[in-house]
């Protein structure tokens, strides 16, 4: 009922207020079938633990970085690669507080979640720390985990987990800088996660060290699993 009433009041907002696609700027849509049509949505096969894509015919297997760095999570998955026009929309939900694309694009979570055979009990956003929520107001994961865990029935948990460090950007660090950066900075609510299997949410993974230090902490709590479902991925193979 909540997710009915969630996308119906959206449906009456469009309605009265023609909204812009955040990947290019038309107006009358939230995105586009233009920029629908310029995604790059990831598919088998890829490595079983982190998500990343593997360009050949061979079996998918577990890539060499989550060989060399065993993760804490049990696995990865995300709905399409990271560049325009989903980089932008991306950018407008994480620095323009785009309420509406991250319901739209929920939807896309929900399709990879669907795919996949995990039994979860909760959903919980990536949390920001108090100094970056504050500037910024908002967390732009709660804005995609919110309204995924109303379309799929699951229980939102935001108060699960926290960051009780502050982290830089992980933007332009090593695969090392990026793992030191986020280690220990997450701590998880033992009375909510214990013996519960949970999903993480995130707008985008590109190493999956926040994620993995998120599921390090869940873990600790006594949670039984941990995934993470991401809208983006930053592939490494098609970077410039």
């Amino acid at each position: 009922m909540r997710s009915y009433l969630h996308q119906f009041t959206w449906k009456i907002i469009d309605l009265l207020f023609p909204p812009r696609c955040s990947g290019c700027g038309e107006w009358g849509t939230r995105w586009c079938e233009n920029c629908q049509s310029q995604v790059i949505e990831i598919t088998e096969p890829m490595c079983p633990s982190c998500g990343e894509p593997q360009h050949d015919d061979r079996p998918a297997e577990v890539c060499k970085r989550c060989q060399q760095f065993p993760p804490q999570y049990t696995a990865i998955r995300s709905w399409a690669v990271f560049k325009e026009p989903l980089q932008n929309a991306i950018h407008s939900l994480k620095y323009k507080n785009d309420l509406g694309i991250g319901e739209y694009m929920s939807q896309n979570l929900c399709q990879v979640f669907s795919d996949t055979n995990w039994n979860v009990d909760l959903v919980v956003p990536v949390p920001l720390g108090v100094e970056r929520l504050g500037e910024r107001g908002y967390n732009q994961a709660m804005l995609l985990a919110r309204p995924f865990a109303w379309r799929v029935g699951l229980r939102h948990k935001p108060r699960s987990l926290k960051r009780i460090r502050e982290t830089q950007s992980q933007v332009n660090l090593s695969l090392a800088d990026r793992r030191e950066n986020v280690a220990g900075a997450f701590q998880a609510e033992p009375e909510i996660v214990s013996g519960k299997s949970v999903v993480v949410v995130d707008d985008v993974t590109t190493s999956g060290s926040t994620l993995d230090a998120c599921a390090a902490a869940l873990t600790d709590a006594g949670a039984r699993s941990v995934y993470g479902l991401t809208l983006a991925r930053a592939v490494r193979s098609l970077k410039a």
